[in-house]
């Protein structure tokens, strides 16, 4: 079983990563200009033995944080979900962190929490750049079982309405599992 995370709105949403910032160069400029020891590694040796001219694009990110994001994929078959409103279904991920920061984290695994800050600051800012004002979309978190997905009913004590024009995010929020969110811009 799996956890995932939905949007599910009106309109056709953009897909694909947001938030990340990379650089993409061959593996031979990464090893030249950026990490000369990258080449006595089992991995990279790996990937040269493959692609021996080094030709090869990679990502390069400078820091964790910098591969924090979201993927957004979709939109699903609008039969998946029976108490999603709207037809527009998204699968939306996590990258490099999770929808869950609070202050044990940020204390006992900074750089998790740093990164997971970022893919829930970039999952609000998507929210922002996509909905009019007036508009709601919905979010909802649950495990799949195989291919079924949403077998489990929202848990109505964890239902939430986030108000983008008045939210803030703080150091404490979590995404939770069965947790239906309705958020208005």
């Amino acid at each position: 079983m799996t956890l995932f995370y939905y949007i599910a709105a009106s309109h056709e949403l953009p897909t694909g990563s947001f938030g990340q910032k990379k650089t993409v160069m061959t593996i031979h400029d990464y090893i030249k200009n950026v990490n000369p020891a990258a080449k006595d590694q089992l991995f990279m040796q790996s990937l040269l033995e493959k692609h021996p001219k080094g030709d090869k694009l990679m990502e390069v990110y400078d820091t964790e944080e910098d591969a924090a994001g979201l993927y957004i994929t979709g939109p699903l078959n609008r039969q998946s979900s029976h108490f999603l409103r709207y037809p527009f279904v998204y699968q939306v991920d996590p990258e490099g962190g999770s929808f869950r920061i609070n202050n044990e984290i940020k204390y006992s695994h900074p750089i998790l929490y740093q990164a997971s800050k970022k893919c829930l600051v970039e999952l609000f800012n998507y929210l922002v750049s996509n909905m009019e004002i007036g508009e709601d979309l919905e979010l909802y978190c649950c495990w799949s079982h195989g291919q079924k997905r949403f077998s489990d009913a929202p848990n109505k004590e964890l239902d939430l309405v986030i108000d983008l024009a008045t939210f803030q995010l703080g150091n404490e929020f979590e995404w939770k599992e069965r947790q239906y969110i309705c958020v208005k811009k």
